[in-house]
């Protein structure tokens, strides 16, 4: 499997987040709250939202950053024919600045292990 991380892999529209938004599951931790709901596609997308609340740019963008490679190395361990929509919590934006790479990945990675 390529490690790439394709535009069609993401997902940008609003009527697409709205979907996913009121037809999908959700899954809850201490720190995110995923959403995500079957497409038919044959692949997965990915979309990520972080309020201002979160924190400035710089770390908004960091989380963005971070989420994304991970999913783009560990496709094959998120679920297939997915719409996935992270939203992270108030208690992640507190230790953020603390966590490392390998932090954030292991609590991802524990994520798309539940939704399988």
């Amino acid at each position: 499997m390529r490690e790439t991380f394709k535009k069609s892999e993401r997902i940008h529209l609003k009527n697409d987040f709205d979907k996913v938004f009121s037809c999908g599951k959700r899954h809850v931790n201490d720190y995110f709250v995923v959403v995500y709901t079957e497409n038919n596609l044959g692949y997965s997308r990915i979309g990520i939202t972080i309020k201002r609340k979160f924190g400035k740019a710089h770390k908004r963008n960091k989380l963005k950053r971070y989420i994304r490679e991970i999913y783009r190395r560990n496709k094959s361990l998120f679920p297939q024919d997915y719409d996935i929509v992270f939203l992270p919590r108030k208690k992640l934006s507190k230790i953020f600045d603390d966590l490392s790479f390998n932090d954030v990945k292991n609590i991802i990675l524990n994520i798309a292990e539940r939704l399988k």
